[in-house]
Order: structure tokens, then C-alpha cells, then sequence
């Protein structure tokens, strides 16, 4: 059962049977739950952030859908939720931030087969979850990942391009992709040959450290979806004089900027 705390004042019970208490934040409030995958069977622990404004507000905000969110961050911050968090308290973000954790479970779940698995979490069991209990847009989610986090991105467009009518997110950010399990770049453009000639109405954002995965793999990506002139998509790239890791926050500020200002 998946049961997030209400923020006006209802409370429901958590994953784990206890109540889930939000926690006021200086800008906006963070709940804290755990939802069990059917897909696969594995517990996940869940931060929503709900930006300030949130509370008095009557208006759908879209939903920031951010891989790993429990991994370790540096200097960036205590966790990727974290510093995510703070950059969107930083700009004034009016958008729902959900952190999935599971960190540890970053070789099966972001790479096939395990990805088709925890993109049915995702998709048909956390996002319904959230819009159930928050005023969140169905029409503008995005779904974000580092590394093979980053490929993960990349494969549920491929996967639900292949053969969904609609695709789950308005925005596909991903960070310094790797090739995933497919072990060179050759393979990883042959699966996303799959979709060749296939609509994908979407954004896809791929950026990355510009001596990196973006060089070496974003780019050679995007040039090939670029030739398949896929209807619908609008594919956009980025690069920074930054390190792999060192990437991603550079990426999710310029994300927020273009698409949620």
C-alpha cells in the first residue's frame, strides 16, 4: 500500500504501517513514505517535495520524477532529492519533486530486462499514486537519471515508443547516459533503432560533461534520432566543462529553467 501524508491536514498510513510525517522545509514541505512494487516486488522509499506555495494554491503543478534519489551527493547536498530539492526552493520552482531511492538496485532496475520492470512502477503504480493524492499534471511529468540512470531515461522512451499510444512523460532528462547492458555504443543505437520512423511527441534532453558520456554517447544519440525525424519530438542537448557526477545538477538547473520556469 502506498499512502502519502496529506499536507492540509488528513494523514494516511505509510508502507511500512507507520504514519508518514511531513517535514517543514524553509521553502515548501518533504514527505517521507515507502511504496512496494507489484512489477517486481521490491519496496521503494519515496520523498515527495511540495513546493511552498503548494498549500494555498488550487493549480496542477507538473512532477519532477528523479531516479536515485536517496544516492549520495557530495558536496551537492546529503542525497540527489536533496539537491534537487534545494535548486528548485532556489528558483522558485512551482513544481512536485518525487524522489524514488533504491540506489542500491541501480544494475537491474535501470538496466534490461529489470528497466521494463521498474518502468511499470513507475508509471502504473507511483505516478497514479501521486496524482491521487496531489494536485499533479498527468500531462507534464518528467522523468530524470544520472548515468545508467541516464540510459534508463533513454530506454523507457524506447521501450513505450515501441508499442504505447501515448507516452507516460512530457520530458525525458538524461544525464550522462551510459550504454546500459547493451556493452558498446553500437548496441545502444540499435535498440534505439527500434523506434525509427515511430511519433514520439515528447521532450528529450540529453546533457551531459562535454569530455564525458555526452561526448562519447549523448552526442552519436542524438545525431541518429535527429536522422529518424520522429513526429512529435523535440530533442535538445547540452554540454558542461564539468566532471560525470558534476553534470548533473548543472543539467537539472538548465532543465528547470527551459521547461519550468
Amino acid at each position: 500500500m502506498f499512502a502519502l501524508a496529506a499536507v492540509l491536514g488528513a494523514c494516511g498510513g505509510g508502507g511500512s504501517g507507520d504514519t508518514p510525517q511531513p517535514r517543514t522545509e524553509t521553502v515548501g514541505q518533504v514527505v517521507n513514505t515507502t511504496l512496494k512494487a507489484s512489477s517486481n516486488g521490491h519496496t521503494y522509499p519515496v520523498r515527495v517535495y511540495l513546493p511552498q506555495s503548494y498549500a494555498a494554491g488550487t493549480t496542477a503543478l507538473p512532477v519532477i520524477y528523479a531516479t536515485e534519489g536517496d544516492a549520495p551527493y557530495g558536496s551537492f547536498g546529503s542525497s540527489r532529492f536533496d539537491a534537487f530539492k534545494e535548486a528548485m526552493q532556489r528558483r522558485g520552482t512551482q513544481a512536485i519533486l518525487v524522489g524514488i531511492g533504491g540506489t542500491e538496485r541501480r544494475g537491474t532496475d535501470f538496466l534490461l530486462p529489470g528497466a521494463t520492470q521498474y518502468l511499470e512502477f513507475i508509471t502504473k503504480e507511483l505516478a497514479p499514486s501521486i496524482e491521487r493524492q496531489y494536485r499533479a499534471d498527468p500531462k507534464r511529468r518528467a522523468l530524470s537519471g544520472l548515468s545508467h540512470g541516464g540510459y534508463f531515461v533513454v530506454a523507457a522512451l524506447v521501450l513505450e515508443g515501441q508499442s504505447a499510444a501515448t507516452l507516460s512523460f512530457s520530458h525525458y532528462l538524461s544525464t550522462e547516459a551510459s550504454v546500459g547492458g547493451h556493452g558498446d555504443l553500437g548496441g545502444l543505437l540499435a535498440f534505439e533503432r527500434q523506434v525509427d520512423g515511430r511519433p514520439l511527441p515528447t521532450t528529450l534532453f540529453l546533457s551531459g560533461a562535454r569530455n564525458g558520456n555526452a561526448a562519447v554517447i549523448g552526442a552519436p544519440l542524438h545525431a541518429q534520432m535527429e536522422s529518424h525525424a520522429h513526429a512529435g519530438l523535440t530533442l535538445l542537448k547540452a554540454e558542461y566543462d564539468t566532471t560525470h557526477v558534476g553534470a548533473d545538477l548543472p543539467v537539472f538547473e538548465e532543465a528547470l529553467a527551459r521547461f519550468f520556469p
